[in-house]
């Protein structure tokens, strides 16, 4: 039994067109159905909630044997069984959102469960459009409070400023949290949670005979260079030197792992 463990976004999610939104290709779903047919094992690993990405998989048809949300945090069975999760202590959350009050983003926010809302957003301008693609509502502070946080996210101007933001916060909060940088945005968990550590805890929770990898930007580094996987080639270069292998898509990345790929399509 071979098992693979997928980014969502930008991996199997993915722009087919520079003026269309993101999507998953039939070609990609299509290649899951007979991977997951053979018996083999494909989970989502995603900086995402469960109920963000649970829409996801609805629109596009998408069947999963496992999900590891919030960058590790959270693991889910293929029938929304909880099988694990790392809480942010109460204390730590509070402290976070403190410092995160004076710090000029798009937006803060916080995660719970299922549950996800933007606490600041600090005067900046965030259109409608973008809430709808976040699919985040407004979290009061009351609210906050009383919630168990799993993961925070923050979205910043940059990727740059992204980048700085978080070694900021590293220095920090070091051995509280940990800071996960994905292209302009930021995911923080409790600290030493990971894609990595997530993927870890499936491993020895199913046990399979091969597994394997794929994601395509930094904040998957960490599963990446622990099971020297796959990256996606229109994705983060600075995966390759830690990689297997890349490929364009999902699909070109299951036939490679079912034995029916041509050579000449993966980098």
């Amino acid at each position: 039994m071979q098992l693979l463990a997928s980014d969502y976004d930008g991996t199997l999610k993915q722009y087919s067109d520079k003026e269309k939104e993101p999507t998953v290709e039939k070609r990609d779903k299509e290649a899951i159905d007979e991977f997951r047919e053979r018996g083999n094992l494909f989970g989502i690993v995603t900086g995402r909630s469960k109920g963000m990405i649970d829409l996801e998989l609805k629109k596009y048809g998408i069947e999963i044997d496992f999900l590891i949300a919030q960058n590790g945090s959270v693991i889910w069975s293929r029938d929304s069984q909880l099988l694990y999760v790392r809480e942010i202590s109460h204390e730590t959350a509070a402290q976070l959102a403190d410092v995160m009050k004076e710090k000029k983003v798009v937006c803060f926010g916080a995660a719970g469960l299922e549950a996800s809302g933007i606490l600041y957003d600090n005067g900046q301008n965030i259109s409608d459009s973008e809430r709808k693609n976040m699919r985040v509502e407004s979290l009061t502070e009351e609210a906050f409070r009383q919630m168990t946080v799993i993961s925070f996210f923050i979205k910043n101007e940059s990727g740059q400023a992204a980048e700085l933001l978080a070694e900021e916060l590293a220095r920090l909060f070091d051995g509280c949290l940990s800071f996960h940088c994905n292209k302009d945005v930021i995911d923080v968990t409790a600290y030493g949670v990971s894609k990595e550590t997530g993927v870890r805890w499936i491993e020895k929770y199913y046990r399979p005979d091969q597994i394997a990898v794929i994601g395509d930007a930094l904040n998957d580094l960490s599963m990446i260079r622990a099971y020297h996987g796959y990256y996606i080639t229109s994705g983060c270069d600075g995966l390759k030197q830690y990689a297997k292998r890349g490929f364009a898509n999902m699909k070109e990345c299951l036939m490679h792992m079912m034995g029916e790929t041509d050579e000449s399509e993966s980098r």
